[in-house]
């Protein structure tokens, strides 16, 4: 059964379970308060999802939309998940803060960040960067001049930068030596859309060119190509930096000298892709061009006013920082609703206009309804979650003649 958006349910429960006179913006603050009560009130159709992760190092990050992991494989072997200092506290902590294998996944709290800042003999710091999340070509114009306050630490000590999202391609900090992050948090106004906070490696000794294969690249409509020899490095998200093109072949004379996000990657083919505002262009290399490329360091996706961002970390056992790909079913976080396109959980109607009644009566002071009504939300939850299962379901069986015995003619 397919869920609902904010408007569909706003049309269908607005007069039902709103407040009296209640407007759409007022509808949607209501909303906001009740579900975050229903998903913790239990595992429900809609609440649980799959989602695969890889890491390099021995932690990893859960994507903002999750809660918890329910369960886990790592490279297709089942694996149990436990609780925060549950190796700690057995055998002590290495010097490494490393996790033993067969301790398998283990909580390590909620961190500020999606990755950690990594050191690194080849570069000084890193520049933190806001960049649109595609398919947007520009970040938003928001008013004001600090909508992302940033804390981080640099080589002279800690430093805040407040970041000002006026619309460009992106927005660059000041500091190319950030060693660490502490906090990202979003201002009092809505970003109005999805922004990438990015670490870019800045200061290296050598720049980390790619080699152009051929002799040019190409744009056509908002997509620019470039084949190289191995593109066996560059992933989605980083950061390719075109310098020392001259402008393109033909009268428009188009500059293609700036930094781009890596939008795809054809690994097979070593093709990179950009996006760029709709051209169509073509350069030819000279012997100043060069394709450099930075490998990004994601750290958080913000747009939420006075959001601060924490993501739910886990450690797991990689000394030999091998890629470790694991398939999650994870419970799903509620992330508040700012759009009226936004999609609900759970898909119950019922359920969501019994919890806005039921926190309407707690407003009023009127806990026995109040309480009839969660009540109602539980049950109802419960059935959908039945009806959705169907045979899947766990049957507890006895057997009075005992575990693999047979007594004859025993009822």
């Amino acid at each position: 059964m397919a869920t609902l958006t904010v408007n569909g349910v706003e049309d269908a429960l607005k007069e039902t379970c709103g407040s009296r006179g209640a407007n759409s913006a007022q509808f949607l603050k209501e909303l906001n308060m009740a579900l975050p009560r229903l998903y913790n009130m239990g595992l429900w159709r809609d609440l649980v999802f799959e989602f695969t992760i890889s890491t390099t190092d021995g932690t990893f990050t859960l994507p903002d939309h999750a809660e918890s992991i329910v369960s886990a494989l790592v490279d297709d072997d089942p694996e149990k998940v436990h609780a925060q200092f549950h190796d700690y506290r057995i055998l002590g902590r290495n010097d490494d803060g490393s996790t033993l294998e067969s301790f398998g996944i283990i909580d390590d709290g909620y961190a500020p960040t999606i990755n950690e800042l990594a050191s690194s003999d080849d570069f000084t710091g890193y520049q933190i960067s806001a960049y649109p999340v595609f398919p947007d070509v520009a970040v938003p114009a928001v008013s004001g001049s600090a909508n992302v306050i940033i804390n981080y630490d640099v080589l002279s000590g800690s430093k805040v930068e407040n970041v000002n999202l006026n619309g460009g391609a992106l927005t660059a900090g000041s500091d190319t030596d950030v060693q660490n992050v502490t906090q990202i948090r979003v201002a009092s106004s809505d970003l109005t859309a999805d922004v990438d906070i990015v670490a870019v490696p800045r200061g290296y000794t050598t720049d980390p060119t790619l080699t152009l294969s051929g002799t040019t690249i190409s744009q056509t409509g908002t997509v620019i190509t470039i084949p190289v020899t191995d593109a066996s490095d560059v992933v989605v998200g980083d950061i390719i930096s075109l310098t020392g093109w001259p402008v393109s072949d033909g009268a428009d004379n188009q500059n293609v000298n700036a930094e781009y996000r890596v939008t795809g990657v054809d690994t097979d083919d070593n093709k990179i892709y950009l996006y760029r505002s709709t051209d169509s262009e073509t350069w030819t290399a000279d012997g100043d061009s060069k394709i450099i490329h930075y490998p990004v360091l994601k750290l958080a996706t913000v747009r939420e006013p006075n959001y601060v961002a924490r993501y739910r970390r886990f450690r797991i056992a990689n000394d030999n920082n091998q890629t470790v790909t694991m398939r999650l079913l994870l419970k799903r976080k509620f992330k508040k609703l700012l759009n009226s396109t936004d999609i609900v959980y759970p898909s119950s109607l019922n359920a969501i206009k019994h919890a806005m009644l039921g926190n309407i009566a707690e407003d009023n002071a009127d806990l026995e309804r109040a309480n009839y009504h969660w009540g109602m939300c539980r049950a109802l939850l419960d059935e959908q979650l039945d009806a959705h299962r169907g045979a899947a379901k766990p049957t507890v069986q006895f057997d009075p003649s005992g575990v693999g015995a047979y007594t004859a003619n025993m009822m």
